[in-house]
């Protein structure tokens, strides 16, 4: 059997391919992933059963699906996977850097709760084993404190697998390796705020400046570009936030300036389907916006909303990106840390 390959000193998966073999290593590790998830599964158990609720109850958990073939490829830059000419190789990542094909998540009724689960993972094994790694095993975006945004605990946990592999096309026997799983700790409101918010997130991370994602919404040099074959998808997912925004507005102009800017956009750049296109299409679809032919850009810079300056521009469309996605988030952090924490993870919490 081969020596296993893996990123040295840094958070990694395992494979028996090297790097030269992407399409080998992906279906590899969606293998490995299924062998995971059952440990996974088990882990949350045990955490569930340790950190409760108000109640004395388990806290709930969801196992997300197992990330498809398809979804790592495009990650590696395979478009085509029966095209290796097709390949991207700059700017994406090795099959090794996924770690998160095996996941679940955790939505907590309060922040004290999200709390205690974080601390209490961080004295496990499966965290301890990745903590002294060059990259980081838990992303906390409420430790760091940062405010009007979507925030929630990332956290890398590496589980042992009996995986067994082919050389040659020949069974080489078990071996213990290990895989890394992802699990997302969220709040309630956090995780209800997340279904508008993403609408503005999907935008801004399509930013670039000076070819780097990077989203400063009065920087000319900042150009959102929207793929033409999800542009439809975005439209959809923005009206939704949009109307989202109305509602909690309470007539600030600001907040209602921007969501006018953005409705514009809606109806000048994108077209629902026709009448005579819905005859094949269900119900359901009669609404949703199409696919645009050609991506959509919006180019950045300086705006002055109190003057209320063309509301058709670039720099118009990017300043109410900015200013929603923000408003949208400054509602859903103000959650309040409640008591109600019982099982062995109190004491950390409390420290």
């Amino acid at each position: 059997m081969p020596p296993p390959y893996t990123l040295e000193s840094v958070i990694s998966q395992t494979t028996f391919w090297d790097n030269d073999h992407k399409r080998e290593q992906i279906e590899e590790l969606v293998e490995q992933a299924k062998l995971a998830n059952p440990k996974l599964h088990k882990f949350m158990q045990h955490l569930s059963n340790t950190v409760k609720n108000e109640s004395g109850k388990p806290i709930a958990y969801n196992r997300g699906p197992l990330k498809t073939r398809e979804r790592i490829a495009a990650k590696c830059g395979i478009t085509n996977w029966d095209d290796p000419k097709t390949d991207k190789t700059a700017g994406v990542k090795t099959p090794l850097e996924v770690k998160d094909i095996a996941r679940a998540t955790i939505v907590f009724s309060t922040i004290a709760q999200m709390f205690a689960f974080r601390d209490y993972i961080y004295t496990t094994p499966e965290y301890q084993a990745l903590k002294g790694k060059q990259n980081k095993a838990v992303k906390d975006l409420w430790g760091l404190g940062i405010q009007d945004q979507y925030k929630d605990v990332k956290f890398f946990l590496q589980v042992e697998i009996e995986f067994s592999t082919k050389v040659n096309n020949k069974p080489t026997g078990k071996k213990t390796i290990p895989h890394i799983v992802e699990l997302q700790l969220n709040v309630g409101q956090m995780a209800w705020g997340k279904t508008y918010g993403h609408a503005f997130y999907n935008l801004s991370r399509l930013a670039r400046l000076d070819g780097e994602e990077k989203f400063v919404w009065d920087d000319p040099k900042c150009v959102i570009t929207v793929p033409a074959d999800i542009t439809g998808k975005v439209a959809n997912k923005l009206r939704t936030a949009i109307t989202h925004c109305r509602s909690l507005a309470e007539g600030d102009k600001k907040i209602l300036l921007a969501a006018n800017i953005l409705s514009k956009m809606l109806s000048n750049k994108f077209k629902l389907p026709s009448s005579k296109e819905c005859e094949s299409l269900p119900s359901a679809k009669h609404y949703d916006y199409k696919n645009r032919k050609h991506p959509l850009v919006i180019r950045c810079g300086k705006y002055n909303w109190k003057k209320e300056e063309s509301q058709d521009s670039g720099p118009a469309q990017a300043w109410a990106i900015a200013c929603l996605a923000s408003f949208i988030w400054s509602n859903f952090t103000k959650s309040q840390n409640k008591p109600g924490i019982t099982g062995t993870a109190a004491s950390f919490h409390a420290k």
